[in-house]
């Protein structure tokens, strides 16, 4: 097999780097209002209460925001992804599971869930339904690419970290999942660790990918 076949050539490199910087200001909006609304929202218990409650009631629309801007950073992440990686080290199934948590965010900013307490509507009910799937759907996507990077030079450095965000991924969605079941209290926490995480795997490999495209170049 002819190496060089797999390496992106220089005008799509060119597009990686302006998609890689996209990726960061999108997941840094994102990070910077869900802090924000956890100090204009100190009525919502962090622990138990997950964030897309932050989209029912009061600065609902700054979460709305937060969603599309997240959404948009996962499309365009997995653009830069497949552009930026070699054939050989990309995952196609996982770049199809970000993807999926793009959409699945999307149908979130789309259908707000019921607020604590309030009579069940469809649109709380289609929200309820789809985001055991969207954090299952990121939680793979970050696992199976993750796990093929080694087999790029250029990402060799940003696969341990990759993998050892993975994991931590898995027993966050485990954590919000049993928690909701067993209706423990302790979701909001638990999906916000798994938030955290997953912000911080989409920020390190936007940077990465924006420090490939310049070597590459």
């Amino acid at each position: 097999m002819d190496i060089a076949k797999n390496i992106p050539g220089p005008r799509t490199i060119e597009r990686v780097r302006p998609i890689a910087m996209m990726v960061i200001a999108g997941v840094l909006y994102f990070a910077v209002i869900i802090v924000a609304l956890h100090f204009l929202r100190p009525d919502l218990d962090p622990i138990s209460r997950p964030t897309s409650e932050y989209a029912v009631g009061r600065y609902g629309f700054l979460m709305s925001t937060a969603f599309f801007s997240m959404s948009l950073a996962a499309f365009i992440l997995v653009v830069g992804l497949y552009q930026g990686i070699t054939l050989a080290a990309r995952s196609l199934i996982g770049l199809v599971f970000l993807g999926l948590w793009g959409i699945g965010v999307l149908i979130a900013m789309i259908f707000p869930m019921d607020a604590e307490g309030a009579l069940p509507t469809l649109s709380g009910m289609i929200h309820q339904v789809a985001a055991p799937f969207t954090f299952l759907s990121v939680t793979l996507g970050i696992s199976l690419v993750s796990r093929r990077l080694k087999l790029d030079d250029q990402w060799r450095p940003f696969y341990r970290p990759a993998l050892f965000l993975s994991p931590i991924v898995w027993l966050g969605f485990a954590g919000t999942f049993l928690s909701f079941i067993t209706q423990s209290g302790f979701m909001g926490l638990a999906q916000r660790i798994t938030l955290a995480t997953i912000v911080t795997w989409m920020l390190l490999a936007a940077f990465r990918l924006r420090s490939v495209a310049a070597r590459r170049s």
